[in-house]
């Protein structure tokens, strides 16, 4: 190809991604520096004389390793003395996709025939890299459409939830029916949109693009906390949470992320990209939720095929500032033995971070906490002022009060038992103002109104 500079902009995050992943591909190939390749705070100029398909194929096994089932069979042939089990992974990844099916179709591996099966592979390489990498599930075809791979630009954007069959429906999608009216934005160097996302099944892109060179520090960094995770997980022989990944990235990235940013999302199951505007408010709140985030990865079954993921729960209502008051009485009606205390504190930690809480708010959940313990530890005598059985009564009676908002019901609830336990209750004079604008001074006095010892640690922030 002759030399030829092409200028690449961030109009949008398809283009971002795209500048991610060609100068992923460049710095592979050793190009960095001018005149071969000029970098600005809002421009990408590259000579299109890189732009080969047999260095981009070279560098999709390099960078995809992982994906790629010819690199494992090359692995296992390594092994001179191979087990039977060594022996069927072989056979195995010789059939892990079409490819590889035809190339194996008369051959199977036996433990002493390596060098004709490395013939093989070295033989079509090039071939089985490109069909891996353009119809496997979480490659290119995860980002666009497998039969526009190396095309140079078309009529409409290559890209998943893009991509429109221009002979069929160009004429419906057209204005007044006329194809020439269509406007689509393609460029060859969307197929380097893959190499751009990093996670796990989930996968993402973060378009801080104010500037080209922290748009790539950005991702590079996500793309490096995704593999180190892994591995750790891989070596406690653990399951990958990619959300929980996520929120480390961000948490780490807060100091260079000055301003509000674009996440694109990219799940297997869906044949579009979707995307989250992550504010400056919400990473601050993420930051905060350093030291106990964790609590939350786990989730919780509503009905057999369907189960609440906690931690994505959070995250959208953090992301969106809507607040968790669903989960809260969720997690308040299936409590048992107090074995979402701590969790439900935390979830109200965050409530009253999304509503901005001031120390006011804060200073009376805490004396609703104090108030609640006070209510659970009073005694006659040797015996609890409050029994057992009543305490589970009247703290069953407020749940459902909060759940259903009755609001003037739990006040009476409340009153009740401020005055059969013989304990005043002065954080109830927020909830009779305002009883809304305060309800995590209730959930608060709820949550604490038991006697099970897993709460003690909800009592450390309460204090």
């Amino acid at each position: 190809m002759k030399d030829e500079m092409v200028c690449l902009e961030p109009f949008d995050w398809r283009y971002s991604a795209a500048i991610v992943g060609l100068r992923k591909y460049l710095e592979w190939l050793g190009v960095d520096e001018e005149p071969n390749l000029i970098i600005t705070e809002d421009t990408l100029e590259y000579n299109k004389k890189y732009l080969d398909k047999e260095d981009f194929l070279k560098f999709a096994e390099y960078y995809f390793k992982d994906d790629m089932h010819h690199i494992e069979i090359e692995n296992k042939l390594k092994e001179k003395n191979p087990t039977e089990n060594q022996i069927n992974i072989v056979n195995e990844k010789m059939k892990a996709n079409t490819i590889l099916k035809n190339k194996f179709k008369k051959i199977k591996f036996d433990g002493h025939n390596q060098d004709e099966i490395q013939n093989i592979i070295d033989q079509n390489r090039e071939e089985i890299i490109c069909e891996t990498f353009r119809n496997k599930n979480n490659l290119y075809k995860n980002y666009c459409n497998p039969n526009q791979l190396f095309k140079d630009k078309q009529e409409c954007c290559r890209l998943n939830g893009y991509y429109i069959d221009m002979p069929k429906k160009g004429k419906s999608i057209s204005h007044a029916f006329d194809k020439s009216n269509y406007v689509g934005n393609d460029i060859p160097e969307f197929d380097f949109i893959p190499f751009a996302f990093s996670g796990c099944r989930e996968k993402f892109f973060i378009n801080d693009n104010v500037d080209l060179n922290r748009l790539q520090k950005t991702n590079n960094q996500w793309t490096r906390t995704v593999k180190s995770q892994m591995e750790e997980a891989k070596q406690k022989n653990e399951r990958v949470n990619t959300k929980r990944i996520f929120i480390d990235c961000l948490i780490e990235a807060k100091d260079f992320l000055q301003s509000d940013i674009e996440i694109i999302v990219k799940k297997p199951e869906r044949a579009y990209f979707e995307t989250l505007y992550l504010r400056k408010e919400s990473l601050e709140i993420l930051k905060n939720m350093k030291s106990y985030y964790k609590a939350f990865c786990f989730s919780i079954k509503i009905s057999d095929d369907y189960w609440i993921n906690i931690l994505n729960e959070v995250f959208d209502a953090v992301v969106n500032f809507t607040l968790l008051d669903n989960l809260i009485n969720k997690l308040l009606k299936d409590s048992r033995e107090g074995g979402n205390s701590y969790v439900i504190s935390k979830l109200l930690k965050v409530n009253v971070e999304i509503k901005k809480g001031d120390e006011k708010m804060k200073n009376t959940m805490k004396a609703a906490f104090a108030c609640a313990k006070q209510i659970v530890d009073k005694k006659d005598g040797n015996k609890p002022r409050v029994s057992d059985t009543k305490l589970k009564s009247y703290c069953t009676k407020l749940i459902n009060a909060i759940i259903l908002d009755d609001y003037d019901q739990f006040q009476k609830i409340l009153i009740n038992l401020s005055n059969y336990a013989e304990v005043p209750c002065g954080f109830a004079y927020d909830l009779f103002e305002d009883f809304e604008g305060n309800k995590e001074i209730a959930y608060t006095f709820v949550n604490s109104l038991n006697r099970y010892k897993n709460n003690n640690q909800e009592g450390k922030d309460n204090e």
